[in-house]
């Protein structure tokens, strides 16, 4: 809702609780974010996660999740603060949302299969990054790179 627009009644502010509840709109929807303004609040999180200010990245992109759950990038970014946090398996279960939210997300696939990795689970790292090879567009070549030596690496401990 813009400056402009009427207050809503509560008739009207009841059928969009009931809607945001049922998960058939989301609060940036309700109202009316931009993805600018959402990302300038991102851009914040990103820099305290830069200097290592994972609790202030962490409560950020745990807002712009519950405002937007349809942007893997904010899942992805919470499954980095996590793993930085030392909770693989929260990291894990961010990047899974991310993939959830976005199938064709090559990045929490990779991401993932870090974790993966880290925790000695090879063969789940192999097939994530299988499939993030699968989904890499031509514009990522740096992760394909990444993806490609990753396997080999998780390949060769099997």
């Amino acid at each position: 809702m813009s400056d402009g627009e009427a207050l809503q009644s509560p008739a009207q502010i009841q059928q969009l609780v009931t809607r945001w509840a049922a998960g058939r709109v989301t609060l940036k929807e309700i109202k009316g974010y931009t993805d600018d303004e959402l990302y300038a609040i991102a851009h914040t999180g990103y820099f305290f996660l830069m200097q290592g200010k994972n609790t202030e990245a962490r409560t950020l992109f745990e807002g712009l999740v519950a405002i937007d759950p349809k942007n893997d990038y904010y899942y992805r970014a919470l499954g980095v603060i996590f793993h930085k946090m030392g909770d693989a398996e929260r990291a894990i279960k961010q990047f899974s949302y991310a993939i959830q939210v976005n199938p064709r997300a090559s990045p929490a696939y990779v991401n993932r299969a870090e974790v993966y990795v880290s925790l000695g689970r090879s063969a789940e790292a192999g097939s994530d990054l299988r499939k993030a090879l699968e989904v890499i567009t031509p514009r990522e070549p740096q992760l394909a790179r990444k993806a490609r030596a990753l396997l080999g690496v998780v390949t060769r401990r099997r």
